[in-house]
């Protein structure tokens, strides 16, 4: 790990596209950016923060662009690549030249073939072919051996060789003379030398001066002679992105650790620290500043950056994810959209959207149904009729809205039929139509969100779900496995949850109700003085709901005085643990009997090829039943994901609940229960991310995270609980 931050000049983001290190080209002080999605910007920074002024023109050009290059093909312009077309450019994007190509184009380079004076372009296709290019013609095509190219490699022009150094798909570099290509005609082209490298190689570089090529490959650094003998070789201990060498022939290599390391004579020099994985890097001069560095990520994050001193600071770079609301992102929106309107120097278009805007949601029928629904054992049901929710959603827009977007976002124990619509044309008031039902999942907020979106901006609100499409009442029991007890002020329970109505009158029980939820029941007893509440079931997930829905209503009146029961939270941690790390080895089986699979399918291919090949009956039984078993194997890593994410959900609940309790024990404010649902807002690694944020949220630092068990989730979590209960 490096010490040291690399310092950022200059920076922005292109766009929400695809990039490759081929889309970044740097002249001097100006920077060419290609995408997939077929836009060219052209960039000419200054120092400091980025500035509208800085793009000096953005042009699409309709196709994915593969590759920009800048050469002298006659008066200095520019080349651009495209799957099925080259053309040429000048430096002010007027259009030169057009040629189409008789191949599916994939990389390309340029140079000045044969000794000539001006640069020519080779481009090499997907199926082995090299077209050579100058800006009013096609020269040469030369057709390579198409059974060592089934997939292109890097490709380079030496000056001094005149020659192609390219790598085929057996991993071998090879080296094609321009004059012998040109000499072909219907001849397939014959390497001068060929060197077998044994892994994929991402880029080739040559020094002239000292006459050698670097390759970096997935592992290795290779130093290969013109000749074709590798020099030297270098193992690397992290996988590497991209290559630079700069004019005094040190080596810039870019890894996907976020690293920068600088070498000299393949030595180790420095290393520093960057905030993206730059896949393309450059050398450009800006500001009468030489030698600055500007890369670019996969993710369109654009930079001039340069090599300082200042140490990497790690509390400060973490932060616990924070969930803003809508309302704060559509503000935050239009106050930058206002800020680019008056440095554009256009008037300041003011929107109202809350009053062009309205929604209204509309509970029109709640009552089991007898319509066909596929799969209804996932759903809550009454006497084997699905329970179901008819809601009519009421957008209403005073003046003329195009291209509404309408989401509908909410909890893993509902189902929505149509969560997500675009509204072309609103003006007036549309009615949307929706039925809603009950998972088997056991719920959690019975809230729905209705996210809308146009391009004027964002407005959101929310709607609340009956309480009777969640549970039922039927006949009370007094036995249960979990419980908690709560102390309440002289509530009534049939006031509380008067929104459920009992299907029969003789369910009625002052002390005593009982709920059905859609895979398990909660029990709610009172005591004769009506203070006590006590909240029981066989699944303590469930419970989650129930007490949740009472805070809501009562939380004045409640309150919770017993421990928190960790360790039933605990044993839910432990299930969760132990059934991440199965789905671990079943993924890791399913890769390794892949990997069987296709060497069986090799070994039966090498069979055929075989002038006198022996029989492969053998060979069949053994693929078939590598097959099947590969094919179990995939159906047992389905049942586990799905059990594993019906887990996830209870670990959720669970965490909820002792959150709920907490704030009913302790002296905690709203502010500070949101912070702790942020502390376990984790969706990958839930283990190992809940420790660094609660660890964190104590110590004000990071510990290395490396979990055989649960004991130190265990132990953070207990810290947390009495550091609550100190306030």
């Amino acid at each position: 790990m490096s010490l040291f931050n690399t310092k950022q000049f200059w920076g922005t983001r292109v766009g929400p596209e695809e990039f490759d290190e081929q889309h970044l080209f740097v002249d001097n002080s100006i920077i060419y950016v290609g995408s997939y999605s077929g836009n060219l910007r052209i960039y000419q920074p200054q120092r400091g923060d980025y500035k509208p002024t800085h793009l000096k023109q953005e042009i699409n050009l309709q196709d994915p662009i593969l590759q920009i290059l800048i050469g002298y093909f006659g008066n200095k312009s520019l080349c651009v690549l495209f799957p099925k077309r080259v053309v040429f450019y000048s430096l002010d994007m007027e259009l030169l030249k057009e040629h189409k190509l008789q191949r599916n184009g994939f990389n390309m380079c340029s140079g000045q073939f044969g000794q000539g004076r001006k640069d020519l372009v080779c481009i090499q296709s997907c199926d082995a072919c090299l077209m050579i290019y100058e800006q009013e013609q096609l020269l040469h095509i030369c057709q390579l051996s198409t059974e060592y190219f089934p997939l292109p490699g890097p490709i380079i022009y030496s000056q001094q060789l005149d020659s192609f150094i390219l790598q085929n798909s057996c991993y071998e570099l090879e080296s094609y003379k321009y004059a012998n290509l040109c000499t072909l005609q219907k001849k397939r082209a014959q390497p001068n030398w060929t060197l077998n490298l044994g892994e994929q190689a991402q880029k080739i570089i040559e020094i002239p001066s000292q006459n050698i090529f670097y390759v970096i490959c997935e592992q290795m650094l290779f130093q290969v002679q013109q000749s074709g003998i590798i020099f030297h070789q270098k193992r690397l201990d992290y996988p590497p992105a991209s290559i630079l060498v700069n004019d005094t022939h040190t080596l810039i290599i870019t890894s996907f650790t976020h690293h920068l390391m600088i070498y000299k004579d393949l030595n180790l020099v420095w290393a520093a620290k960057t905030d993206h994985v730059c896949h393309g890097i450059s050398i450009g001069k800006f500001d009468d500043i030489d030698k600055l560095l500007v890369v670019l990520n996969d993710e369109g994050y654009l930079q001039v950056i340069y090599l300082g001193t200042e140490q990497i600071s790690i509390q400060k770079q973490f932060q616990i994810e924070q969930q803003h609301s809508y309302q704060q992102l559509n503000e935050l929106y239009t106050s930058t959209l206002q800020q680019i309107q008056v440095k554009e120097g256009n008037p300041v278009i003011e929107s109202n959207e809350k009053s062009q805007l309205q929604i209204n949601a509309e509970i029109i029928k709640l009552a089991p149904t007898r319509d066909f629904i596929e799969d209804k054992e996932n759903y809550l049901q009454v006497e084997s009729l699905v329970i179901q929710c008819l809601v009519y959603l009421n957008i209403t827009s005073k003046q003329q809205i195009e291209n509404l977007q309408v989401q509908l976002v909410y909890d893993e124990s509902i189902f929505i039929s149509n969560p997500r619509f675009e509204i072309n044309v609103l003006q007036g008031t549309i009615i949307h139509e929706f039925n809603v039902y009950s998972t088997k999942n056991c719920p959690i907020d019975r809230v729905v969100k209705v996210l809308c979106n146009h391009k004027n901006g964002c407005y959101s609100t929310e709607f609340t779900l009956p309480l009777s499409l969640f549970c039922y009442m039927i006949q009370p029991e007094k036995n249960a496995k979990y419980k908690i007890t709560v102390n309440v002020n002289n509530l009534s329970i049939y006031n509380v949850f008067k929104d459920i109505k009992p299907i029969d009158s003789s369910l009625i029980n002052q002390s005593l109700m009982k709920l059905q939820l859609t895979n398990s029941t909660v029990s709610i007893l009172a005591n004769k003085q009506n203070d006590r509440w006590r909240l029981q079931s066989d699944n303590f997930e469930a419970i989650c709901f129930i007490l949740h829905e009472l805070v809501v209503r009562e939380r004045e009146n409640v309150k919770y005085t017993d421990d928190v029961p960790l360790k039933d939270i605990f044993d839910v941690i432990d299930e969760h643990f132990t059934l991440k790390l199965s789905l671990k080895e079943y993924e890791k089986d399913l890769e390794q009997k892949a990997n069987e699979f296709r060497a069986i399918q090799k070994k039966i291919l090498q069979r055929f090829k075989e002038n006198n090949p022996a029989s492969v009956e053998s060979m069949n039984s053994l693929l078939e039943l590598c097959f099947q078993q590969f094919i179990q194997l995939m159906d047992n890593t389905q049942k586990c994901q799905n059990i594993f994410k019906n887990l996830q959900h209870n670990l959720q609940c669970m965490i909820h609940l002792m959150l709920q309790l907490c704030y009913l024990r302790f002296k905690i404010t709203q502010e500070q229960l949101e912070e702790l649902k942020r502390l376990f807002y984790c969706e990958k690694d839930w283990e190992e991310e809940v420790f660094i944020n609660i660890n964190y949220y104590l110590k004000g630092q990071i510990p290395d995270v490396v979990h055989e068990n649960t004991q130190k989730i265990k132990k953070i979590i207990t810290m947390l609980i009495d550091k609550l209960s100190k306030q």
